[in-house]
């Protein structure tokens, strides 16, 4: 399993590099990832934290990585690679994200409903998928980790001051 970052780790706040399949990825201590592997402990991670979505930079990899999926069920659980959001399309909706880089913040979000987005799996297939709803909301989520923004940033001033008082209250009670 991987350690997750402190939030204010400069490295979530840099874009990352794209995976090189022909090369594979090698860490900051000289281990070098196939991307079956690096998948699935990020997944392993995402599941034991209980998030339904974790970027690779979360983690402190500066590659273009997330998984997403039901840490309920393994096998739900997907790997993106050299993700790009190519369309944005459907109704903006609000809802509530939160980040297991800043536990118990809750924050409402406006994002677009439905997204296209080109990807690589593990094996390095590419395809393009059409994502609506929650997926979509989780995707947007990780792709922004990986372009160095996080949740707080799509916030309005309201919905990030109210998300932090809450957040207070959290934390006092889970002492």
């Amino acid at each position: 399993m991987f350690e997750l970052v402190d939030k204010y780790d400069k490295i979530l706040k840099t874009p990352t590099q794209p995976w090189d399949f022909n090369n594979n990825y090698t860490d900051l201590s000289g281990k070098t990832w196939e991307p079956e592997e690096f998948a699935k402990k990020l997944a392993l991670t995402m599941i034991n934290k209980n998030g339904v979505g974790l970027s690779a930079n979360q983690c402190g990899h500066s590659v273009s990585v997330f998984v997403m999926g039901d840490p309920s069920n393994e096998e739900t659980i997907m790997a993106f690679f050299n993700p790009k959001l190519i369309d944005f399309m459907g109704d903006l909706v609000y809802y509530e994200e939160g980040c297991l880089s800043y536990p118990k913040l809750f924050v409402k979000i406006k994002r677009p409903s439905q997204v296209r987005m080109r990807f690589s799996d593990a094996q390095g297939e590419t395809t393009t998928t059409k994502y609506t709803g929650f997926s979509a909301r989780i995707i947007q989520h990780e792709y922004d980790h990986l372009s160095g923004a996080i949740f707080t940033d799509k916030a309005n001033d309201y919905h990030l001051s109210k998300a932090k008082k809450d957040q207070k209250l959290r934390l006092r009670r889970s002492r």
